[in-house]
């Protein structure tokens, strides 16, 4: 065999490796709830779930909890419902890495408020018993189309929060849905999302309840001993809905469609959450 021979066959089959490297696949499409908003619970990755049909499962559960077994903490109207949706086959990459402007566009679009997933796997709790934790992210989508609408005004989005459980002092729990569904993060979230999109949509007083009810929230995880950047996230995710709420009330003011005696008159832009109750 030639050495020109032996060359072109190494060639080849280097080639042919690399070409048979498996591509990341797009996103699995999910359908939101038409004519509400939506969260959508795409499917964790980890050991946790390793079993076939385990994704699934979890996700089917954890929906069902979060719909249907507990109070929401976030303001809602006649006609302004949320409801959360499972994902399964969904499974964003954990740096969100998927979530490009087409993507996110379409969320937007779509009326969802937040994407869900992370990581999940199991761990020996102090008394030697199976204890599940997670790594999960939570993208506001209506704060990460702003920041694409904006690219290259300055200033750093918070859309993508990151947050790891159990939380500090927690009380454990074997059941993965409970560690996830428990804390009221899901809540500070969804919040957060839905009063942006509230006021990108002008309906000011719903979104500026929303707005601070959200920093409310926010402000209970930021008590948490969070460290690095889940903690700088959240500190400047806090900022901007802090920011957005004042926006709700200055538009509201400048808006003619809005009407006079309007509840936003009277507060004021620069604190406009001082009269929010708990």
């Amino acid at each position: 065999m030639s050495l020109r021979f032996s060359l072109l066959v190494l060639v080849l089959a280097l080639s042919l490796l690399c070409g048979a490297a498996p591509a990341r696949a797009a996103l699995v499409d999910c359908q939101p709830v038409p004519g509400r908003f939506t969260v959508f619970l795409s499917e964790p990755s980890g050991s946790l779930l390793s079993q076939p049909g385990q994704p699934r499962q979890f996700l089917q559960q954890l929906q069902f909890e979060l719909d249907q077994n507990r109070d929401a903490r976030w303001v809602l109207s006649p006609g302004s419902d949320v409801r959360f949706v499972a994902c399964p086959g969904r499974a964003p990459a954990l740096d969100g890495q998927d979530f490009g402007r087409e993507i996110v566009d379409a969320l937007h679009t779509r009326r969802v408020l937040l994407e869900v997933w992370g990581q999940l796997s199991g761990a020996s709790g102090p008394d030697g018993k199976p204890q599940p934790q997670a790594q999960m992210n939570y993208l506001l989508v209506p704060l990460q189309q702003a920041a694409n609408e904006q690219a290259g005004a300055g200033g750093g989005s918070a859309a993508l929060q990151r947050l790891r459980y159990p939380e500090a002092g927690a009380a454990p729990t074997p059941d993965p849905v409970q560690l996830i569904a428990r804390p009221s993060d899901i809540d500070a979230f969804v919040a957060s999302a839905f009063g942006l999109k509230l006021l990108r949509e002008r309906s000011y007083e719903l979104a500026h309840r929303n707005l601070c009810r959200a920093g409310q929230l926010l402000a209970a995880i930021a008590r948490r001993p969070l460290v690095g950047r889940s903690k700088e996230e959240l500190a400047r995710l806090r900022e901007q809905i802090a920011s957005a709420a004042g926006q709700a009330v200055s538009q509201a003011k400048a808006d003619a469609a809005y009407p006079r005696l309007g509840l936003l008159r009277l507060r004021e832009a620069a604190r406009p959450c001082d009269a929010e109750e708990e």
